[in-house]
C-alpha cells in the first residue's frame, strides 16, 4: 500500500511490511529445524553414552562409601589423573601407538589369509573335507597356547606379538568366509558359469562381490579375536613396546590405577574403532547391497 502527500513524497508499507513478515518466518524456522537438529543430537548421545554415565556413577558411589579397598577399587578421579600422568609423559603414548600398529597389521594379515583360505576351502570339495575340520578344531585352542612356539620360531620380541595376533584373526576370518561362500546362491554361481565366467574372473566379479555383506561379521570378530590374542601376547612378551607391557608393570608394581587406566584406554579404542570404521563400514555395506533394514 502507497501514500502520497501534497509535497509529492511517498511511502510505501506494504512490500516492507511483507518482507519483513517473511523475514522472521524464515528465521523462526531455521531456529526451529536447528533446535530439533540440536534435540537429536543430544538424544543420539544420550542413548549412546547412558550406561557408561551409570557405570561412572556407580563406581564413584562404591569408592564414595568406602565399601571396597581403594587398592583393589580406587575412585574414577584418581584413575583419571594417573591417566593423565602417563598421558603427559608421553610413555604411554608410545606404547599406545605400538599397540595400535601392531594391531592393525595383525589384523590385515590375517584377514587376507583367512579371506583367501575361506574362499579356497568354500570353492572346493577336496580342500574342504581337508581343511575346514581343522580349522574348526583350532578355534577351539585358545590362541594364547601358540605363543610359546611363536616365541621359539621369532624370538621373545614384537615379531612373536604380531604372529599371534595375526593367527587370532586368521582362525574366525577363515571361518566366516567359509561360510559367507555356502549362503551364495546355487543359481548366481549357475549363471556366472553359463555366461563363461571361471578363475579369478568369476573369484573378482561373482564370487566376492557375493560374499562381503556376511565378511563385515567376520571382520568384527577378527578384530575382536585380534585383541584379545595381542593383550596376552604383549603381556607375557614383556619386552615389546604396547599396552600390555604396562598392564603387567601396574600389576608388579601393586598400581592397580595405572591397571584401570590402561583399561579405559583400551575401551575407547574399541569404542573409537566400532563408531568411526565398522558402524560406517556396515552402513556403507548395507546401502551398497541394498539390504533390506540398512540403517
Amino acid at each position: 500500500m502507497s501514500t502520497a502527500t501534497g509535497d509529492g513524497t511517498g511511502t510505501g508499507t506494504g512490500g516492507g511490511a511483507g518482507s519483513g513478515t517473511g523475514g522472521t518466518g524464515e528465521r523462526g524456522g531455521a531456529a526451529g529445524r536447528a533446535a530439533r537438529g540440536a534435540g537429536a543430537v543430544a538424544m543420539d548421545l544420550f542413548r549412546k553414552s547412558w550406561f557408561v554415565v551409570l557405570i561412572l556413577v556407580v563406581w564413584w558411589a562404591i569408592s564414595a562409601t568406602g565399601l571396597v579397598d581403594p587398592y583393589k577399587l580406587p575412585a574414577p578421579g584418581d584413575v583419571l589423573s594417573t591417566l593423565g600422568t602417563l598421558f603427559t609423559d608421553r610413555a604411554l603414548l608410545d606404547d599406545l601407538g605400538a599397540t595400535v600398529l601392531r594391531l592393525v597389521e595383525g589384523w590385515a594379515i590375517g584377514v587376507v589369509a583367512g579371506v583367501l583360505l575361506g574362499i579356497l576351502t568354500g570353492g572346493s570339495r577336496f580342500l574342504e573335507d581337508g581343511i575346514r575340520p581343522v580349522i574348526a578344531g583350532l578355534q577351539a585352542v585358545p590362541t594364547i597356547a601358540f605363543l610359546p612356539l611363536a616365541i621359539l620360531w621369532f624370538g621373545f620380541n614384537g615379531t612373536a606379538v604380531l604372529a599371534i595376533t595375526a593367527f587370532g584373526t586368521f582362525k574366525p576370518m577363515a571361518l566366516a568366509t567359509y561360510g559367507a561362500m555356502h549362503q551364495i546362491a546355487p543359481t548366481l554361481m549357475m549363471a556366472g558359469r553359463a555366461l563363461g565366467a571361471k578363475g579369478l574372473f568369476m573369484q573378482r566379479t561373482l564370487i566376492f562381490p557375493a560374499i562381503v555383506p556376511s565378511l563385515v561379521t567376520g571382520l568384527k570378530m577378527g578384530w575382536s579375536f585380534a585383541w584379545r590374542a595381542l593383550m596376552a601376547a604383549e603381556i607375557v612378551v614383556t619386552g615389546a613396546a604396547g599396552l600390555g607391557g604396562v598392564l603387567e608393570l601396574g600389576r608388579e608394581i601393586g598400581a592397580i590405577d595405572v591397571v584401570m587406566a590402561v583399561i579405559l584406554v583400551i575401551l575407547v579404542v574399541g569404542i573409537v574403532t566400532e563408531q568411526l570404521f565398522f558402524t560406517r563400514l556396515e552402513r556403507w555395506v548395507n546401502r551398497r547391497w541394498g539390504l533390506v533394514g540398512a540403517r
